[in-house]
């Protein structure tokens, strides 16, 4: 009952707070411009994702969630966890207003992460595997932790692309993270899961399309910063295979990231630099729509996540078989629809300067 009150709290104070967010993203000028290469026509407010955040907060303090903490790491956990997050915040509010370099954004994610590892005590330390010795990473698996942290960010905030669609795909991360843990008696990490999906649910409330306000570097930073950290809280210690939960549950970023580095080396581009190759540009080029390429992530993002359930809850061989299931059916349909086919496109004969505007179709995307 009191996760149920936790997420109905940060869903009504997000949903009540974003409106407010939205005339002070309009005067502190952290909007969104239209262009020829977007969607929507009218100057659109960013920064929602201090909705998020704030609401995250306002519960965080309500249900005093500190008191879950069972011992001194996930205390350590907080106290760096809420130091590492202010910062990504602030770094994504003032790239809302201001437009900051690719480089101060990467040196923002990339101390939250350190802070994470030094200050938190947050680190990958140990690999378990059946019938082998324990390896112990040492140093090494504080550099794997800081990929991961920096990695999963990045890759929330490059699925920005549509209305929703990062909200969406978060909220239900943040939805199987809460069902994981309090099956595995994590209260902490179900607790902090609980009021991050009900914030984000509140959010999207006002985000999806037709969006009336986009989450912006504030909004995703935030949610991929959280989701990279939280997704890996239970399983910091645990056996190899662990580490196939937090990756299946996050298929869908972790897939369009990798995807859009090896697209654009392939395609003499630079890995940093933006095109329209992304899996929610692909469908919506192909005339789903705006509504129905959302809700085909959601649904396989919902899929992946309920293997995830299924092979922690349940049982492994059946959630393994349901993985290798799922993956050869969105591999038939992608085939078929030639969604992730090698080719030029006419976006290669846009001016450099020309495409270096393209962010994205609908919301405050990758710059």
């Amino acid at each position: 009952m009191i996760y149920l009150l936790a997420i109905s709290l940060c869903f009504l104070i997000a949903c009540f707070i974003t409106p407010y967010v939205m005339k002070l993203a309009y005067f502190t000028d952290a909007v969104d411009q239209p262009n020829k290469r977007k969607v929507h026509s009218r100057v659109m407010p960013r920064m929602g994702g201090l909705a998020i955040y704030i609401a995250f907060l306002v519960g965080y303090m309500i249900f005093r969630v500190k008191g879950y903490a069972i011992d001194q790491d996930e205390i350590a956990f907080i106290d760096a966890y809420f130091i590492a997050s202010f910062l990504i915040v602030v770094t994504g509010m003032l790239d809302d207003m201001f437009e900051l370099p690719a480089k101060p954004k990467a040196l923002a994610q990339l101390v939250a992460a350190l802070i994470m590892v030094f200050y938190g005590n947050f680190m990958i330390d140990k690999i378990y595997l059946p019938f082998l010795p324990v390896i112990d990473l040492g140093w090494f698996g504080g550099i794997i932790t800081v990929i991961w942290i920096v990695g999963i960010t990045n890759s929330i905030n490059l699925i920005d692309g549509l209305d929703g669609l990062s909200s969406g795909i978060s909220a239900i991360s943040f939805g199987t993270m809460a069902i994981l843990a309090g099956y595995q008696g994590e209260l902490f990490v179900a607790m902090m899961a609980c009021l991050l999906f009900g914030s984000t649910l509140g959010f999207l409330v006002h985000n999806f399309h037709p969006a009336k306000i986009f989450m912006g570097d504030t909004g995703s930073l935030f949610l991929g910063f959280s989701v990279s950290v939280l997704s890996l809280l239970g399983y910091k210690n645990a056996a190899f295979v662990s580490f196939i939960i937090p990756i299946i549950m996050l298929s869908v970023p972790i897939f369009d990231t990798i995807w859009a580095i090896i697209r654009r080396i392939l395609n003499g581009q630079s890995p940093f630099e933006p095109d329209r190759g992304h899996v929610h540009h692909q469908l919506l080029d192909r005339n789903l729509g705006h509504v129905k390429s959302v809700l085909v992530l959601y649904g396989i993002a919902a899929l992946f996540s309920f293997t995830a359930i299924l092979y922690t809850m349940v049982s492994k061989f059946y959630g393994l078989v349901l993985l290798v299931i799922s993956m050869v059916l969105i591999e038939l349909i992608f085939n078929t629809t030639g969604l992730f086919r090698l080719k030029k496109t006419k976006e290669k004969q846009v001016p450099v300067k020309e495409q270096k505007e393209d962010v994205s179709v609908g919301e405050a995307s990758e710059k």
